[in-house]
């Protein structure tokens, strides 16, 4: 299956809702790399590198995830990342879901979102992400 990696950004010590879904993630038969708590977008994209991430996922709640989810975007395209699927955990309004959209993040969960709907999504993104990899240089990952 595929390499996950999952961090909370910021001060946040909220980490229920991301290690229910590093567990979901891990059952499902991914790998997940959990950085943990306090991280920066500059760590979390130098473990994604480490790691050969097939999608980064952060958690954000006391942060503003709109601040939070440009600055790991912009991190992650330049350690050469930007293809990498990343995905959003938090409590983001409707608001803050459509700038989030804008910035090109694969998919946002919020509290409440289902163990079946969050795995279905994530083996959504993967499978495209795989196929337009194949597509453009006929590699698919070695995941």
């Amino acid at each position: 299956m595929a390499r996950i990696v999952l961090a909370k950004l910021g001060s946040d010590a909220h980490d229920l809702g991301v290690t229910a879904v590093a567990r979901w993630l891990r059952e499902g038969g991914h790998e997940v790399v959990y950085a943990g708590l306090y991280n920066t977008p500059e760590r979390v994209a130098q473990i994604a590198l480490q790691e050969d991430a097939d999608l980064v996922g952060v958690s954000c709640l006391s942060s503003d995830p709109v601040y939070a989810t440009r600055r790991m975007r912009q991190t992650l395209e330049g350690v050469g990342l930007g293809r990498v699927p990343l995905v959003v955990g938090g409590v983001v309004t409707p608001d803050m879901k459509v700038e989030i959209s804008r910035l090109g993040v694969a998919a946002i969960f919020g509290p409440g979102t289902r163990r079946e709907r969050l795995l279905e999504s994530i083996a959504g993104l993967l499978a495209a992400t795989t196929h337009a990899q194949v597509a453009a240089d006929g590699t698919p990952s070695p995941h």
